[in-house]
């Protein structure tokens, strides 16, 4: 019996760690699904990860550079502002047509609003 423990915990921490990065996914497409001109576009995402070096200032000179994005829509509309304790960031492949973009997206680290995002 106490040789299943460490199984069941490694799965345990593997079902916890796919949980969010499907949330990351999510938060980032209904974000992407608001925010990109176009409608029909394909995305792929990297693994999640943390970041406590992402300062308010950065957060808006990526906002600032983003509003000049011809692929979004003007006026983008983030679902939380800066600061936040720390960020979860994931890398984001969007194809629209034969385009293909790469992006990073910050989330919060609940994972549930996208707050700033870059090009690659």
């Amino acid at each position: 019996m106490l040789k299943k423990i460490p199984a069941y915990m490694v799965a345990v921490l593997l079902l916890c760690a796919c949980g969010k990065q499907y949330k990351a996914e999510d938060t980032v497409k209904a974000f992407l699904d608001i925010n990109l001109k176009s409608g029909n576009y394909d995305v792929s995402f990297t693994k999640i990860d943390s970041t406590k070096l992402i300062s308010d200032s950065i957060v808006n000179v990526m906002r600032t550079i983003a509003a000049k994005n011809t692929a979004f829509k003007p006026n983008i509309k983030y679902g939380a502002e800066p600061p936040q304790a720390s960020y979860i960031f994931t890398k984001a492949s969007i194809i629209i047509g034969n385009d293909t973009m790469k992006h990073t997206f910050y989330l919060t680290p609940e994972l549930s609003n996208v707050v700033a995002f870059k090009n690659n």
